[in-house]
C-alpha cells in the first residue's frame, strides 16, 4: 500500500517532465508507408528524452513544407532537397556525385552526427535533428538507347517545378525541363510526359516505374546522387540536448536502414539496368566536378559541405585527380 501510494505521488511529477510536441512527416504512401512507421519508430526512443510526438502524415511535401514553416509543427521530416531552405549546409549532401560510395556515405553520416559538428547542424531556429540515408538516386528513361549527355538533347526531362537551378541544369545539357512535383512525377514519367526522369531506386516499386520502362526503358547504371531524409525542428521548442541524442540515434540505425534500401534497390528487375561506356564515366565525374562548382558559386549548394564531401572522398582515394589540386577551393 504504502508502496502503491508513494508510486502514484511520484507519476505526476513524471509526467510533467514530458512534452507534447508534432511532427508533420512526408510520406508519399500516407500514414502506413515507410517513413511514417520508422517515424513512429522513433517516437518511442523520443520518450526517453523527455518527447512524445503526434505524427500527422501528407502525401504532399510541398504542404509539409508550409506546415512547419508556419509552425502548425514543431519538427517535420522533409527530403534534402527541401531541406536546403532552411538549413544549406546538410541540403547539399544531396550534390550530384558527391559520395560516390556506401563508405563515402557512412563515414560522412558519422561525422554529421558527431558533437563537433553540432554548430553546424543549427541555422537560426531551425536544427537537423537526424539524417536517415534513402538510397541512390538513378536517371530512368522511357528509351534505354538515351545513355549518354549528348542523347539527352531536346528530351523532356523532369524537375521539380520550384528548383530553378535543376531546370538550368537540365538546359544545359540541352534538354526540355518539364515541371513535375512529388505526387505526379511517377504517372508523368509512367505515361510518357517526360522522357527522363531522377529518381531513388527505392521509388521503383511504390511509383510502379516499371510500366514507363515497357517496353525499352532502362536505368543507367551511374548513381547520380545519394538522397537523404532529415528531421528539422524548431530547436527552442525542444528540451537542451534534444537535437544532438536524435542525430546519434539516427546515425545508429544507419547500417539497418541501408540494409532496407539495398534491398529495394535488389528487387528491381535486372534487365532495366543500362551499362554506360567505361570510358564515359570520367567524362560523368567531370561533369558532375563542374556542376558541384557551378552550384556553389550560385548559392545553391553550401561551399563548406562541398568541401567536406571531397575530403572524405580522397580519405578513400588520395590518388583522385582533385585531392592534389581541388577546385571547390571557393
Amino acid at each position: 500500500m504504502i508502496v502503491a501510494a508513494a508510486a502514484l505521488m511520484v507519476l505526476p511529477a513524471q509526467a510533467a517532465d514530458y512534452v507534447k510536441r508534432t511532427v508533420c512527416v512526408w510520406d508519399i504512401v500516407g500514414r502506413g508507408g515507410p517513413i511514417a512507421q520508422a517515424v513512429e519508430e522513433f517516437n518511442l526512443e523520443a520518450i526517453k528524452w523527455g518527447v512524445e510526438f503526434e505524427l500527422v502524415v501528407n502525401s504532399s511535401e510541398k504542404i509539409v513544407v508550409e506546415q512547419f514553416r508556419s509552425k502548425q509543427c514543431d519538427a517535420a521530416f522533409l527530403s534534402e532537397l527541401r531541406i536546403r531552405n532552411f538549413v544549406k549546409f546538410t541540403g547539399s549532401l544531396y550534390a550530384v556525385g558527391a559520395m560516390p560510395e556506401r563508405r563515402h556515405l557512412q563515414l560522412m553520416y558519422q561525422l554529421l552526427a558527431s558533437p563537433q559538428m553540432a554548430d553546424k547542424m543549427r541555422v537560426g531556429p531551425f536544427e537537423i535533428a537526424g539524417i536517415a540515408p534513402a538510397g541512390e538516386v538513378y536517371v530512368f528513361v522511357r528509351d534505354k538507347s538515351i545513355n549518354s549527355l549528348d542523347k539527352a538533347v531536346g528530351r523532356k526531362i523532369a524537375v521539380l517545378g520550384d528548383d530553378v537551378y535543376q531546370q538550368q541544369m537540365v538546359e544545359l545539357i540541352g534538354g526540355t525541363p518539364i515541371s513535375v512535383t512529388e505526387a505526379t512525377a511517377g504517372s508523368m514519367f509512367n505515361n510518357g510526359a517526360v522522357d527522363v526522369m531522377p529518381a531513388p531506386a527505392v521509388a521503383y516499386n511504390p511509383l510502379e516505374l516499371y510500366k514507363g520502362l515497357e517496353p525499352n526503358g532502362g536505368i543507367i547504371n551511374y548513381p547520380l546522387a545519394q538522397i537523404s531524409g532529415q528531421l528539422i525542428i524548431w530547436h527552442e521548442r525542444f528540451p537542451e540536448g534534444f537535437g544532438q541524442k536524435s542525430r546519434e540515434f539516427h546515425f545508429a540505425q544507419f547500417e539497418r536502414v541501408m540494409k532496407e534500401v539495398e534491398s529495394a534497390a535488389a528487387a528491381i528487375d535486372p534487365k532495366w539496368w543500362v551499362e554506360i561506356p567505361e570510358a564515359d564515366k570520367s567524362n560523368y565525374e567531370k561533369l558532375m566536378d563542374d556542376v558541384r562548382i557551378e552550384a556553389v558559386k550560385a548559392d545553391y549548394w553550401d561551399g563548406e559541405m562541398i568541401k567536406l564531401q571531397r575530403r572524405v572522398r580522397c580519405k578513400f582515394d588520395p590518388t583522385r585527380a582533385e585531392c592534389a589540386k581541388p577546385r571547390d577551393a571557393l
